[in-house]
C-alpha cells in the first residue's frame, strides 16, 4: 500500500477504537448512574420508614410524610424511574 493509503486505514481504526471506547464509557455510565439512583431511592425509602415509625411510636400523625413536599431528589428520581 501507498503511505497515505496506510495512514488513512490506520486513521480508520484509531477511529473505530475511539467509538468503541466512547460507547462503553457510555454504558459504563448509565449503569452507575443507575446503581446510584437505585442506591438514593432504597436510603429515601428507609428515612420514610424511619418517620413513618417514630409517628407510630410517638402516638400523633404529624403529617411529615403525606403534607410535605417531595424532595428535589425524591421528584428526580420519580421521573428518572417514570422515563426509563
Amino acid at each position: 500500500m501507498l503511505p497515505k493509503q496506510d495512514i488513512m486505514l490506520k486513521l480508520a481504526e484509531i477511529e473505530e477504537s475511539l467509538n468503541q471506547l466512547e460507547q462503553s464509557l457510555h454504558d459504563r455510565i448509565s449503569v452507575e448512574e443507575q446503581e446510584g439512583l437505585s442506591g438514593l431511592s432504597d436510603q429515601i425509602q428507609k428515612v420514610e420508614a424511619r418517620l413513618s415509625a417514630v409517628e407510630r411510636k410517638t402516638g400523633t400523625k404529624t403529617g411529615l410524610i403525606n403534607n410535605r413536599e417531595k424532595s428535589y431528589v425524591l421528584q428526580k428520581l420519580e421521573l428518572s424511574f417514570k422515563t426509563s
